[in-house]
């Protein structure tokens, strides 16, 4: 009877192991909250790379300088978050030998280089065929986020109230607003709380964006407050990979703890009779 036990055993162990190895494999290159933040930039940083290449026509010279000058801004990001990941690797050379090749694209002296930002979105897009359970990756990974989510909420922000800002006061007498420079800065300024004060809008359509956009800041800001505050009165709380694989460990060493009990019993009962 023992040696029923051992053998039930050995196919319970070699029949829950797989999963194991599944979960750590799907979580070390599952999709993360951060991975849709890179994907929307590289599509803003593709678009404004074709606006550069073949809007030369419907754009004016100084419109496409800021579109370079922003594309950079994006690169500079994508460096920051390269970099961030490397220290916190494990095993830097590892990380560096398997997302090296996104490295091309962030670079910000060569423009011909960004088109390699097609990478970021098709491996994103790889991640999203295996059908992920969105909700539950927002649930377990709640820090990366909520700093995506204000992210991209000030990156979106950023972009559609310099549009719509340069859209309403260009060409309106009286007003400040009169290049793409001027709405990007006032833009900036406003959503950062600033308000420098050296460029107003003039119109009641630019007045009315304006408070929209103030009261998005000072909830973008507060939010961003709230996230760094949680951080620094909870710095034992993190969500990074080797806690969360060693959390499903724990549960899978649980629920095979279990089998065995129960096996145990049912081998007891059968012994009994």
């Amino acid at each position: 009877m023992s040696s029923g036990l051992s053998a039930l055993s050995s196919v319970l162990l070699i029949r829950t192991v797989p999963k194991v190895g599944k979960c750590m494999r799907h979580h070390s290159s599952g999709l993360r909250s951060m991975d849709l933040l890179m994907a929307f930039l590289s599509v803003i940083s593709v678009c404004l790379v074709c606006a550069r290449w073949w809007g030369h026509r419907e754009w004016s010279p100084q419109t496409l300088q800021l579109f370079y000058d922003v594309d950079s801004l994006i690169c500079y990001f994508f460096l920051a978050h390269f970099a961030y990941g490397w220290v916190r690797a494990p095993d830097r050379m590892a990380f560096f030998k398997a997302n090296w090749f996104y490295l091309p694209g962030s670079l910000p002296m060569v423009e011909q280089l960004r088109w390699a930002r097609l990478i970021q979105l098709w491996r994103v897009y790889q991640l999203l065929r295996d059908r992920p359970d969105l909700l539950v990756m927002f649930r377990r990974e709640r820090n990366e986020t909520t700093l995506s989510g204000i992210l991209f909420l000030f990156f979106l922000l950023l972009g559609v109230g310099s549009g719509v800002m340069y859209w309403l006061e260009t060409g309106q007498p009286g007003s400040l607003i009169q290049t793409p420079y001027d709405a990007f800065w006032w833009t900036l300024v406003t959503l950062s709380t600033v308000g420098y004060g050296d460029l107003v809008p003039r119109t009641e359509e630019g007045r009315f964006v304006a408070s929209l956009l103030i009261l998005f800041g000072v909830g973008l800001f507060g939010a961003l407050s709230g996230f760094m505050a949680s951080l620094f009165v909870h710095p034992g709380k993190t969500n990074d990979d080797t806690t969360l694989w060693r959390r499903q460990q724990s549960e899978q060493q649980a629920q095979l703890l279990q089998e065995l009990k129960a096996l145990r019993a049912e081998v007891k009962a059968l012994q009994q009779k």
